[in-house]
């Protein structure tokens, strides 16, 4: 069971799919689909609780995992990836702490995808049509939206119904500004989120409001249109995942031009600077599955260099080694395989990594102040109260 309801993403998992069953008459694979959103609130809960589990299912690295571990549906991967030198074939880093694939140094994901989770995707002729360049730093990126505002522009469209799409961004603009032991202790509840770092991060937020930034909509739109209203040539840039590109397939018209660029420096002195916002992503077996041996097959098949190749120039970020280099991407895969090897960290999505409902009481306020609701002030206040009645950890 997976998200995967289209794009060049569904066409190589089913041709990847189709392989595998012409190699293996004796399997067949049957595909459970969601839209995202309810893949995410709804539907894979039912499923893994559900008297006939999925074999394999879709799952975020971070917390996601560790709440399968411990709600008794994750299978340990252990001695599967020890077979025949598995674990090995991918990248070291899908295997770390940070990575989330892992619960007390033991392997319950299949890595599938290393996703930027988000990017500043934007309109390359509009862009130029406007006389402007990819901004340096955080001044030169406000300049730039206030050049798109004088011409009649939406300079950025974001579509937050779901709270996650500003979310994760400005979770990214509060990682360059917050120190890194900071943002881990609030978000894990070790600390507090009233620091002067979160409250400069909601302060940039009013920055972005005040320079006319956002679509007048954006708490009330959801992702998937917000996407199409970028390729539509209705707003100028677009802050979302790594996963637009296989989106454009799909959403944009022949000939659209579009290009990102990481989120602008903003102080110099933290500690990353220049880090990119990431996840990975991965295939998880159901412990109750009936069909394990089968399960652990199709999972290997679908990490052989030749289905991730397959994958790769879908438009993903494959997590086996050597597969980019040799896949043929489009240069827009290209750039954002060249901006993770040039970030200085990579930051987890705080919904991946930390407890959901604090992660999504910072995105709140976050979104409160983007949007003109609150004060930084108002909503720090918020957001403190908010994670305080959550009780004990």
């Amino acid at each position: 069971t997976h998200s995967m309801t289209g794009g060049g993403f569904k066409a190589a998992f089913d041709a990847i799919v189709a392989s595998f069953e012409a190699a293996n008459p004796d399997i067949s694979v049957t595909e459970i689909v969601f839209d995202d959103d309810l893949y995410q609130d709804t539907g894979l809960i039912t499923q893994l609780q559900s008297s006939e589990v999925p074999d394999i299912y879709f799952q975020w690295a971070g917390f996601p995992v560790s709440r399968d571990v411990e709600g008794g549906f994750a299978m340990d991967l252990s001695e599967a990836l020890a077979t025949d030198g598995w674990k090995e074939s991918f990248v070291d880093s899908v295997w770390t702490e940070g990575a989330g694939t892992l619960v007390d140094g033991v392997p319950y994901m299949i890595p599938r995808t290393i996703d930027v989770t988000t990017t500043l995707w934007y309109n390359t002729a509009i862009w130029e049509e406007n006389g402007l360049s990819v901004p340096d730093d955080w001044d030169a990126f406000i300049a730039a939206i206030e050049t798109l505002v004088a011409a009649g522009e939406t300079p950025i469209v974001v579509g937050n119904n779901q709270l996650w799409p500003l979310g994760n961004w400005a979770s990214h603009v509060a990682a360059r500004v917050v120190p890194p032991d900071e943002f881990d202790a609030a978000f894990s509840r070790q600390g507090s989120f009233d620091t002067p770092g979160f409250m400069r991060s909601l302060e940039l937020m009013r920055q972005l409001h005040e320079a006319g930034a956002f679509n007048r909509d954006m708490p009330g739109l959801g992702a998937d249109p917000a996407m199409s209203t970028f390729f539509q040539e209705a707003a100028v840039m677009h802050p979302i995942g790594s996963w637009l590109v296989p989106m454009s397939q799909d959403l944009a018209e022949e000939g659209f031009a579009y290009d990102h660029f990481n989120t602008p420096v903003i102080d110099t002195g933290h500690p990353y600077p220049k880090s990119a916002i990431g996840v990975v992503t991965g295939f998880m077996v159901h412990d109750r599955s009936p069909n394990k041996d089968e399960a652990i097959a199709f999972l290997r098949h679908f990490t052989s260099p030749e289905s991730q190749t397959i994958w790769a120039e879908s438009g993903a970020l494959s997590p086996v080694r050597g597969v980019d280099e040799m896949a043929e991407m489009v240069p827009q895969m290209q750039s954002l395989a060249a901006m993770l090897e040039q970030a200085d960290a990579l930051v987890p999505a705080p919904d991946t990594k930390y407890p959901v409902a604090v992660a999504e009481a910072y995105y709140q306020a976050a979104a409160y102040v983007a949007a003109g609701e609150r004060t930084p002030e108002d909503a720090m206040a918020w957001l403190v109260r908010t994670v305080e009645a959550m009780g004990p950890q």
